[in-house]
């Protein structure tokens, strides 16, 4: 979805039926439970009508607790003190550019920078967290220099052990290293697989991919 479209279009309309909704909900509980409380009398001139006293409790009670709020000092009530208290980012601010935007930032680094936590991206976006590195080793008959051992994201395999010759850039600044890659071959390069280094059983052939 268009970011620009969902922040100018869609929120400004969804946030305040989503707010009308919840107020709507409780006026209709608060009334509910005033009706539940309503006791037949002779009169209704008559101090002993337990919906009455509890809709002057419940009054005094929201005007006690907004006097209280207003009167905190400025730093002690939270997120109410924010300009925007619910979500992320005003109506109307621009829109953040694109996440490999965002990670491109900073000084390049090399390979030997990347350390667990890091997040590589493909060409269509996240693609794994960094686990840990694995030494170099032969796989598919070719030697590798290393291998990045990962945890997929977004629909990728659960592992990955992507060689070190995939990697194109990497920024520590932001720990993102982006890789020379679409996104969604990395069972047809055989990357969630363990390297034979790791695996204890036959070396694969040269035309096995899984």
């Amino acid at each position: 979805m268009n970011e620009r479209m969902k922040q100018r279009l869609i929120d400004p309309f969804v946030l305040p039926l989503i707010v009308i909704g919840i107020t709507v909900g409780l006026i209709m509980t608060m009334g509910e439970t005033l009706l539940a409380m309503f006791q037949p009398g002779d009169t209704k001139d008559r101090l002993d009508r337990p919906e009455l006293w509890g809709a002057l409790v419940l009054a005094i009670a929201i005007i006690g607790i907004a006097g209280f709020l207003a009167t905190r000092p400025q730093g002690t009530t939270g997120p109410l003190e924010r300009d925007v208290v619910i979500g992320k980012r005003p109506f109307f601010e621009e829109p953040l550019p694109p996440i490999e935007t965002r990670a491109r930032t900073g000084q390049p680094g090399q390979v030997a920078d990347i350390q667990p936590g890091f997040t590589l991206y493909a060409q269509n976006g996240a693609l794994a967290e960094v686990v840990g590195m694995l030494p170099g080793a032969s796989d598919f008959g070719k030697r590798f220099a290393g291998f990045i051992y990962g945890k997929g994201l977004y629909g990728a395999s659960d592992e990955l052990w992507i060689p070190f010759e995939a990697v194109m850039t990497v920024y520590p600044e932001t720990r993102s290293a982006f890789l020379a890659i679409k996104g969604d071959e990395t069972e047809h390069f055989g990357w969630n697989v363990p390297p034979e280094s790791v695996r204890r059983g036959p070396a694969r052939r040269p035309d096995e991919t899984l």
